[in-house]
């Protein structure tokens, strides 16, 4: 494809216009999600259907069917295509008319907007008070992130489209192997897994899954719980008082340096929360262990398991990013950033009110997901923070359905396990929407101001 930007900014007091032209660069984001067809979730197998008529077909309008604009250029490499949380999106607009008085967001002219022998010709207006700011780079997207982005106070919902979820019954050994993942590997068809047994014997497997390639007695329904390897830890601080009950206030998580991490910490409304860690090696699975006094701390519990075998459990209620780990304040109003390795090191990211905290709606069911990693954002039901620390509040929406587990990044999917009632697992798939199917830079920057209007017109055809 081949896409040209026409950037027209007129005056509104003089009439006075600015005209600014640049060529694009295509991304392959659209082939990676027809060809990364994780753990063949875009089949219908068994169960629900999955249209893409109308959601991602046909491609202009539908999964190119917005516009994003950026304050900074973002780097023109094909295979990464999502812009860093830290540079500021000024504005963006969907597949029709702004009907809000969100500011970022302008409008689809539906009268110059129109398909083109091979190709289409997109044309957006902003007002004078919409997208106001330096405008760098414009990117095409899918729709939904036209409508607002991350989310902002008027959606919540449009970053993320849940494309299928799959439930099959299992053993409560698979079961527990699902919702305890900590980390997959799509190309070598894989996942690891930890959890704790009613021995106080941290358990370590690596369980086969077809993500990317299909064996001949695999049903790719979920029930499957094929050890490739398993380990046994005896941790000594890493432990519960009464094991045979088998639920603890605790999570693992990938640090993504070569070590799996376990937190422990209970919900804490008095201050200096007790943080016991677990640090293990992920080639030689030697591990160490410590409690961290976290001084002046009051935060929610880092997570939840329990019913090890048996009915397994799983709250994702802390994420861990870049050495630090996040975790809501017990009074909502706020989100520790705590550094892994100095106890020392805690900041604290005010959230401006206190954040709802919510999780997975109606379909809450063996676990829950309170927090997730998104690219280098931190997200929450109400918020989001970038690799700055800077909060975003939004609309309040959970849309992890059925999901017990960190969600996991493969191409512009997440893939998430979860528990489904009382003997089954559930598979999800989760389409991040604010992908750049294009990125153009532009050669001189565009500063929109209050006194001008802004027409953007994008054509962009098959070569």
């Amino acid at each position: 494809m081949k896409g040209i930007t026409e950037i027209e900014l007129t005056d509104v007091r003089t009439g006075a216009k600015e005209k600014y032209t640049e060529t694009n660069l295509v991304t392959n984001v659209m082939a990676d999600f027809f060809s990364h067809n994780i753990n063949g979730m875009l089949f219908t197998i068994e169960g629900n259907t999955n249209d893409l008529n109308g959601n991602m077909l046909p491609l202009c309008k539908n999964a190119i069917g917005g516009i994003l604009l950026f304050s900074d250029t973002i780097e023109e490499n094909p295979n990464k295509y999502y812009a860093p949380s830290a540079n500021p999106c000024v504005g963006y607009a969907s597949n029709d008319v702004n009907a809000t008085t969100n500011v970022m967001r302008g409008s689809m002219n539906l009268t110059e907007t129109k398909k083109l022998d091979h190709g289409y010709k997109f044309v957006w207006d902003f007002t004078t008070s919409q997208a106001n700011g330096t405008i760098s780079c414009v990117a095409l997207t899918h729709k939904w992130a036209g409508i607002g982005y991350m989310g902002d106070g008027y959606n919540g919902t449009g970053s993320i489209w849940v494309m299928r979820s799959r439930s099959a019954g299992s053993s409560g050994q698979a079961r527990t192997a699902y919702i305890n993942a900590v980390e997959i590997n799509p190309e070598e068809n894989y996942f690891w897994t930890i959890g704790i047994n009613t021995n106080n014997e941290l358990i370590i497997q690596k369980i086969r899954m077809s993500f990317t390639a299909v064996g001949l007695n695999d049903t790719m329904l979920g029930t499957n719980y094929d050890v490739l390897f398993e380990i046994k830890l005896n941790p000594t601080m890493f432990v519960m008082s009464n094991p045979s009950n088998n639920e603890g206030a605790y999570d693992f998580f990938d640090g993504k340096d070569g070590y799996w991490y376990g937190f422990w910490a209970s919900a804490n409304k008095d201050g200096n929360a007790n943080l016991c860690k677990i640090k293990i090696n992920k080639s030689d699975f030697s591990f160490t262990e410590e409690r961290m006094i976290l001084n002046g701390v009051r935060s929610q519990a880092v997570g939840y398991h329990g019913g090890y075998n048996t009915n397994p459990q799983r709250n994702v209620q802390s994420v861990l990013q870049n050495g630090y780990l996040y975790m809501v304040s017990y009074d909502k109003t706020k989100v520790y950033k705590i550094n892994i390795e100095n106890a020392a090191d805690i900041k604290e990211i005010p959230l401006g009110s206190a954040t709802a905290y919510s999780c997975n709606d109606d379909y809450y069911r063996s676990g829950s997901i309170y927090l997730a990693n998104l690219g280098d954002w931190i997200v929450g039901s109400d918020f989001r923070i970038n690799t700055e620390d800077k909060v975003f509040r939004k609309a309040n929406s959970a849309p992890w359905t059925y999901t017990s587990t960190p969600l996991f990044q493969y191409g512009p999917y997440f893939f998430s396990f979860g528990g489904y009632y009382a003997n089954s697992t559930r598979q999800n798939l989760f389409l991040w929407t604010p992908y750049l199917a294009t990125i153009n830079n532009l050669e001189t920057s565009v500063i929109k101001t209050a006194d001008k209007t802004m027409k953007i017109t994008y054509t962009i055809q098959e070569e």
